[in-house]
């Protein structure tokens, strides 16, 4: 039992790098393609357990604590004069988080390798000094990341959709009132496969489409039955369950089956699945912002892996539905407005191209490390409540 646990714990683990990497490959493609020039790039925080230096200096590593990585480019965090002496670092809480720069590691390297110490030079240097890149490009690789993880979540989603399929439910039993007649006339064994004239399937389930219903209102179900598709109404009102709990409901209890999408409904539905997806978890946001939410509905990066872990422990659907949810959340989360995420630094950007130059880089850079201090404190604070509270 432990080291069936402890394979779920290291395939969440996995699940999690694999992410990470995504996000920070985002931020690589772009930056090679716009020729910037780039430092590091690192799985993980803290000590290195494997590097790889190319020969055009750019630094490929593997660090121990699995809980994040960074894509680190030339001059970034600092200011022009600063960035003239020492490579800056990209940070985000999950995709990248703030590394120092050119801190000497045990093996006697540098974390980041140094810009050239003078402007003509590091002009000469591929790419430049990050900061000197115009504000369109910066963009472009801000949103990389991001956009790597939504291209990701799609090609995730399409797996999950060809591999598993769609909700189906079938009714498992229709409760009685106290004379003993039927709420319903559904049968156990009846598959539902429209409400209303609207289909079931990928992007519609049998919940959405009769969650608004109101109590006392009709809503025409098609169903399969022995074979041959039938229509029959169900209203929506006071109902008494088997073990006597009374609700608002139609008076039946489903069972959640899977039915078998084929190649091009996959391909099809894959993008407008992520889409839904991504929408649920903006909101999702929006109602932690406003209250609706409490924050220790959250879970911080340890909390994550063991959520994982109890998911992908309890049925293997689950992992194919969690890799979309996460690449889904992961894009989100970064394009947040939120000091030291790729969003922020978006708006600030935007903002220097708007008005032709920059905000103080050295305010921008503050805000920023406010904003990692404050992400990291909140997750710390989450895991430690979900520790202490589950």
């Amino acid at each position: 039992m432990f080291f069936e646990s402890l394979g779920y714990i290291i395939l969440a683990v996995l699940i999690l790098l694999l992410m990470i990497m995504i996000h920070e490959a985002g931020h690589y493609a772009a930056g090679k393609l716009l020729k910037f020039k780039i430092n590091e790039f690192s799985i993980g925080f803290g000590p290195k357990i494997l590097q790889k230096r190319l020969k055009n200096g750019e630094l490929f590593s593997l660090r121990a604590v699995p809980l994040g990585g960074y894509c680190a480019f030339a001059g970034e965090g600092e200011t022009f004069t600063e960035a003239q002496t020492k490579a800056g670092a990209d940070g985000e809480i999950f995709a990248d988080a703030p590394a120092p720069a050119n801190k000497t590691d045990s093996d006697g390297g540098e974390i980041f390798a140094d810009a050239p110490a003078n402007k003509t030079a590091a002009k000469a240097a591929e790419g430049g000094l990050f900061v000197e890149q115009k504000p369109w490009k910066r963009l472009i690789v801000f949103f990389a990341g991001a956009g790597f993880n939504l291209i990701s979540a799609v090609v995730f989603s399409f797996i999950f959709i060809l591999v598993v399929g769609y909700a189906s439910p079938s009714v498992d039993a229709v409760f009685t009132d106290a004379g003993g007649s039927p709420y319903c006339s559904l049968i156990s064994g009846d598959e539902i496969i429209a409400v209303n004239g609207k289909k079931i399937g990928v992007t519609r389930s049998f919940e959405e489409l009769t969650d608004k219903v109101k109590e006392g209102e009709t809503v025409s179900l098609t169903v399969i039955r022995a074979g041959k598709e039938i229509a029959i109404d169900i209203t929506k009102k006071p109902v008494t369950d088997a073990e006597g709990n009374g609700y608002v409901g139609f008076g039946i209890m489903t069972a959640r089956g899977y039915k078998k999408a084929g190649f091009g409904q996959a391909l099809a539905s894959s993008v407008p699945f992520t889409a839904k997806m991504s929408w649920t978890i903006l909101g999702v946001f929006g109602k932690l912002i406003t209250g609706q939410i409490p924050l220790n509905n959250l879970s911080g990066p340890v909390g994550t892996v063991t959520q994982i872990a109890d998911l992908s422990h309890q049925n293997w659907r689950n992992i194919l539905i969690l890799l979309p949810l996460i690449a889904s959340n992961l894009a989100v989360f970064n394009l947040l407005p939120f000091p030291a995420l790729d969003g922020s630094k978006m708006v600030f950007t935007a903002v220097e191209w708007a008005r032709g130059k920059p905000v103080n880089r050295k305010i921008e850079n503050m805000i920023h490390f406010v904003g990692i201090i404050a992400i990291l404190g909140l997750v710390v604070t989450i895991d430690l409540i979900s520790l202490f509270t589950r």
